[in-house]
């Protein structure tokens, strides 16, 4: 769908960028969430276990940067070449933090790694 809009010269909102709160490290495998959610794609039939590469490299990049998993992969959203990342807040400290997503960039050696890292896991 993105080669399609790039085609197009359509921006692509990348609704749920954060996968749920997977991509945030905040649930692993045998701690899935409460409620709905943990009903949802990304935490059935093996999601979580499948999300845990992806997840490591956030932390490692993370870790270089000085900012958290789910800022690094709302960085990396950023920096696709037209793609808008809407993620969700449930409060103003989630909100602040999701705006560090802009105070930094990635390198493009993280950023192939990203892509790497995610083509099994989105597929």
């Amino acid at each position: 769908m993105l080669d399609a809009c790039r085609e197009l010269g359509i921006t692509l909102i990348a609704y749920q960028p954060l996968a749920m709160g997977v991509l945030t490290g905040k649930y692993r495998p045998g701690d899935r969430p409460k409620g709905i959610r943990r009903f949802g794609r990304y935490y059935r039939g093996g999601g979580l276990r499948r999300a845990q590469p992806v997840l490591s490299l956030l932390g490692e990049i993370g870790e270089r940067h000085a900012k958290t998993p789910a800022q690094v992969a709302l960085r990396w959203l950023i920096q696709q070449e037209g793609v808008l990342p809407i993620p969700g807040a449930k409060s103003g400290r989630q909100a602040a933090s999701n705006a560090e997503a802009l105070s930094f960039s990635l390198v493009a050696a993280e950023i192939e790694a990203l892509d790497r890292a995610t083509t099994p896991w989105r597929e």
